[in-house]
């Protein structure tokens, strides 16, 4: 071990002296020298990151035959005495160039023990010395004997998650989920406290529920690359729950039905389907299980092919867990299949009036079709003319009663009916006074 003092140069701790300037042989030539080694500028402070190499540099002027001497400064250890290294350590290495202006010390697989001060000495008398720090940066470690492992908890349980990060910086702990999902911190007063990241070495969690299983990341860093993260899976233990969307559902015969269950449950429940009489259903030719699961999510289903009238009644999905077990009920019932029904077209009702007699049929329905529109084989003009007297009388009568109980709904029926009924209604009047006045005369006549 060497170090430097102002009266005897060089020396080891045992006493033992190494030449100094005064005593070299060259000494009177130095003294006669009129410049003094200087230094150039002061020595740059250095960061480098454990298990890379740092070089310090060290910038003297005017060295002449001085020699150069890298120092330790904590441990007062003498590494180099100009191009020699001391001590039998292979990372050490110590160059020089530009006409020995520029001295370096080489330290490769640099350790934490090398970070300190170091100091280049010229062995001037008085000697005269420049420091400069090295600063050994280590990247961020999880230390895993202070950082939680996988853990299992029930339902409603509290929950406190450590991760123990080392390094230098000292390492930012940030947690987070691997799904992405926030982090349920529990329930602060009346609403639900959650955040996607939380800082720190500890995450507690006051109230977990089926929702925050999964697994969380602790991720540390320092600004030293890489940063390092550890992987903790949070199991939450409930007993099983079972929904049915649909509890009753039917098939016709000869058809194939699906029969299906949501279960939730903690751990991974032992599922089955079991019919009305108790007999459990296995995979076969009449019989397809299949299910399909998410965390604590299971889809089970069940297929029936080719339905006979046995298969109709009741069926159960059942999961069994250390936690408890659940049910669920499905009904099949039996439907009609579906039969293709024929279009039929819409019957259409016609009202067409029937009278006794066939003179009187012939008269009314003449009546008729002039009240619906339809022109009449003969003309009021001659009719009258082949009516006889009497038979005038009788049919101006029976065409006034007519007239009065014809039914006015319809008219309504017949937008075009109204005009024409008013024109034979003039028509009548008309008809009824010649009537009258061919009866007045006849009776003049035979008076």
């Amino acid at each position: 071990m060497y170090y430097i003092t102002q009266e005897s140069g060089l020396s080891d701790r045992a006493g033992t002296c190494l030449p100094s300037q005064e005593e070299s042989p060259r000494a009177s030539i130095s003294a006669q020298s009129p410049k003094r080694p200087s230094f150039a500028e002061p020595i740059p402070n250095v960061t480098a990151a454990v298990g890379r190499e740092a070089i310090l540099q060290c910038t003297i002027d005017d060295l002449d035959t001085f020699k150069v001497a890298w120092i330790k400064v904590d441990t007062e250890t003498l590494l180099s005495y100009h191009t020699h290294v001391i001590p039998r350590d292979n990372r050490l290495k110590v160059t020089n160039s530009n006409s020995d202006r520029q001295w370096f010390l080489h330290i490769k697989n640099l350790d934490v023990s090398d970070r300190g001060f170091y100091m280049c000495q010229i062995n001037t008398e008085p000697m005269i010395s420049e420091k400069g720090y090295l600063d050994v940066t280590v990247p961020p470690s999880i230390v895993e004997e202070n950082t939680s492992t996988d853990i299992t908890v029930d339902e409603r349980s509290r929950v406190s998650l450590r991760c123990k990060a080392a390094g230098y910086p000292s390492p930012r702990v940030v947690w987070r989920r691997e799904d992405g999902k926030e982090i349920n911190l529990g329930p602060m007063g009346a609403q639900k406290s959650s955040v996607l990241r939380l800082e720190g070495e500890f995450l507690n969690m006051t109230q977990v529920t089926r929702e925050d299983m999964g697994a969380y990341l602790c991720i540390a860093s320092n600004g030293i690359p890489p940063s390092v993260s550890k992987r903790i899976l949070l199991q939450v233990n409930f007993q099983p729950k079972i929904r049915v969307n649909n509890q009753m559902v039917g098939a016709a015969l000869g058809s194939d039905v699906v029969l299906g269950c949501r279960v939730e449950a903690s751990p991974r429940p032992l599922t089955s389907w079991i019919r009305n009489d108790g007999v459990i259903l296995l995979n076969n030719k009449k019989y397809e299980l299949t299910e399909e699961s998410e965390s604590y999510r299971i889809n089970m289903q069940l297929k029936i092919k080719n339905l006979e009238e046995k298969d109709f009644g009741h069926y159960k999905c059942v999961a069994k867990n250390t936690l408890g077990d659940k049910e669920g009920f499905v009904r099949l019932i039996e439907i009609s299949p579906p039969t293709s029904v024929p279009h039929s077209t819409q019957s259409q009702e016609f009202y067409v009036p029937v009278h006794k007699g066939s003179s009187d049929a012939t008269k009314n329905d003449s009546h008729m079709k002039k009240g619906y529109g339809i022109p009449a084989p003969n003309s009021l003009r001659d009719e009258s003319q082949s009516l006889s007297s009497d038979e005038k009388q009788l049919a101006s009568a029976k065409d006034e009663v007519l007239d009065g109980e014809k039914p006015k709904r319809k008219q309504s029926q017949n937008p075009t009916q109204g005009s024409q009924t008013n024109s034979r209604g003039s028509c009548q009047i008309n008809f009824s006074i010649h009537v009258q006045l061919a009866f007045l005369f006849a009776l003049l006549l035979f008076d």
